[in-house]
């Protein structure tokens, strides 16, 4: 009995916590209509469901929140209220302190939230006077003469057989709106951890597969005219073949819409639009755009500090804009999609864009940079500047912006997941970061090197081209060894040398990888390109110094231990060094 009561619990915050996802834009977008009956009905329902559960459960807590939140919704969907901001904060409030509450019982911690003076607020919010409610004609329901009672009623009576969470059979044959078919046939909730674990173990056989076909192209080299060799060629392909569609199909299991992390965006806008007195609408679209959990667990920090800086930084006051001729609101736009192996998300504003020789005035001040090389500087270098750590152009500090983390963060957050951030900026017309991330950072394409006496894997992404070079093409600048690539000069970095491998005296790189990481461009040098190669990244604890530069390790198709390139931290260490 307490392993079921245990299931039913873990099931109920899973629920619950969903549900509070995705009411919470629904009550931002209440505010700005006004009214919309529709919304308040699901609003209502949704609030009384965790109510119900939670009294079944005896989280009375949660009971006596919700309770008093859900008065409030009855009194708006009647009519009895109207529509304003302070009522909305406070449900809001409410809101929040019901995720809190979850949190408590999901963790075990035994901390008892004093939810007294939220409860009188609730209660007190309900005695105010209230003005009869906003009209918007075009939102008014086509009224049903005589017939609307029976069907209110009927509904308030499905709601006493939710009191504890299941909907009665009576409830359910009078009203199958209320019965979520799909979750109760089609879908199977599972555990993170036993999704990842099949995971791990697809990614070893991926490297089994690899192995074997290593093996079967070296056997087939030896043994061309042996039939058993050719039967076990047909079935090596076919586990190749069944292998790569168990790799797919594994991956979207783990694959979510990013909706999950969006949806919380609008409530982040009104809030952060409303502290600052600013005036701000969203627009968000590709919501159904899937991506990996990773990725959705890791990309909600970045986009938070983005739009929050734009709000802040990028988009003026309601009488700034006017004075511009733009409109009083400003527009923040969110666009996921997919293309190609990647995912790629965009954050624009339309407010007044980065004021570059503010960037580079900073800059100088703090000592990243010399007036000389910030006249030198091209403008899309000088705006990624905004990525350095503790770098901030604000000259005070304040709750929102001004101690220099926001954009470090960012770009740290989507180093890990191997996916780089571009900016672009013009004045007076607003900015735009675009984020490019991988489909999935377990299992990626790679290219294969030596370098050195040692095979490193290069993460395929970010690689533009390989190039074979000779002693003649390549020049000094800024004493950093470059190359002419179409027209553009590249910095040329020794893979060995910058890795501390050993290389024989008087050796000279033979071909160089050219590599896009965010705005930053360069050339790695290796002394062999061994082929593509599709791997399983596999994390790496105890390492030596170098090991801010691995991404990770994996195991080739001939049975080697090759490291993984981290190609951002890479960027990072050998782009400071010189300055084109």
């Amino acid at each position: 009995m307490p392993d079921e009561m245990e299931e039913i619990i873990t099931e109920f915050i899973a629920e619950s916590e969903e549900t509070l996802d995705q009411i919470d834009p629904l009550f931002v977008e209440l505010e700005a209509k006004g009214s919309d009956q529709e919304i308040l009905n699901k609003l209502f329902r949704s609030v009384h469901t965790i109510k119900g559960a939670a009294g079944f459960l005896g989280f009375q807590s949660i009971v006596d929140v919700s309770h008093n939140t859900e008065n409030i919704m009855k009194k708006l969907r009647d009519g009895e209220a109207t529509i304003s901001r302070p009522l909305i904060d406070i449900i809001l409030k409410s809101i929040d302190m019901l995720r809190v509450l979850l949190r408590h019982i999901r963790d075990k911690d035994g901390v008892q939230e004093d939810i007294s003076s939220l409860v009188q607020e609730l209660a007190r919010a309900l005695t105010l006077p209230q003005s009869p409610p906003a009209v918007h004609q075009e939102k008014q329901p086509t009224p049903v003469p005589e017939t609307r009672e029976e069907p209110q009623k009927k509904e308030e009576e499905c709601h006493e057989h939710e009191e504890t969470g299941i909907p009665s059979v009576e409830a359910a044959a009078e009203h199958p709106e209320h019965v979520d078919h799909k979750d109760t046939h089609q879908t199977l909730r599972v555990e993170v951890g036993k999704i990842d674990k099949v995971m791990d173990l697809t990614g070893e056989v991926v490297l089994v597969r690899n192995r074997l076909l290593n093996i079967m192209n070296r056997l087939e080299q030896k043994y061309s005219d042996d039939t058993e060799v050719e039967n076990l060629n047909e079935t090596v392909s076919f586990l190749d073949l069944i292998t790569s569609d168990m790799q797919l199909g594994v991956m979207r299991m783990r694959m979510q819409p990013i909706q999950k992390v969006f949806s919380k965006f609008p409530r982040l806008v009104r809030d952060i639009a409303g502290t600052l007195g600013k005036q701000v609408d969203l627009k968000v679209y590709g919501e159904d755009t899937e991506v990996d959990r990773s990725v959705i667990e890791h990309i909600g920090d970045p986009m938070v500090h983005i739009i929050r800086n734009a709000i802040d930084h990028g988009l003026e006051t309601p009488e700034e804009r006017l004075a511009k001729g733009k409109s009083e609101n400003g527009t923040i736009t969110i666009r996921a999609s997919q293309k190609g192996n990647q995912i790629v998300i965009e954050v624009s504003d339309d407010g007044k864009g980065i004021n570059v020789e503010k960037i580079k005035k900073k800059a100088i001040e703090k000592s990243i940079i010399t007036a000389d090389e910030a006249s030198r500087m091209p403008e899309e270098s000088a705006i990624n500047l905004i990525f350095l750590p503790g770098f901030s152009t604000s000259d005070i500090a304040t709750e929102l912006s001004g101690r220099g983390v926001g954009m470090d963060v960012v770009k740290t957050n989507i180093s890990k997941l191997n996916g780089a951030v571009e900016i672009t900026s013009k004045k007076d017309a607003g900015s735009s970061f675009t984020i490019r991330l991988p489909l999935t950072v377990a299992i990626i394409q790679t290219l294969m090197v030596r370098a050195g006496n040692s095979r490193y894997a290069i993460p395929l992404a970010p690689v533009e081209e390989t190039l074979m070079v000779s002693k003649s093409d390549i020049n000094e600048v800024a004493g950093v060894e470059a190359l002419t690539v179409r027209g553009k000069i590249y910095h040329l970095f020794d893979l060995a040398g910058v890795l501390g491998d050993i290389r024989e005296p008087g050796t000279l790189h033979k071909y160089a990888v050219v590599v896009s990481v965010g705005e930053a461009r360069f050339c790695i040098g290796v002394d062999e390109l061994l082929g593509q190669e599709e791997v399983v990244i596999k994390s790496m604890d105890g390492m030596n110094a170098r090991s801010a530069h691995i991404l990770g390790a994996t195991i080739t198709g001939d049975g080697k231990v090759v490291f993984i390139l981290d190609l951002a931290s890479l960027s990072k260490s050998i782009t400071s060094t010189a300055a084109v």
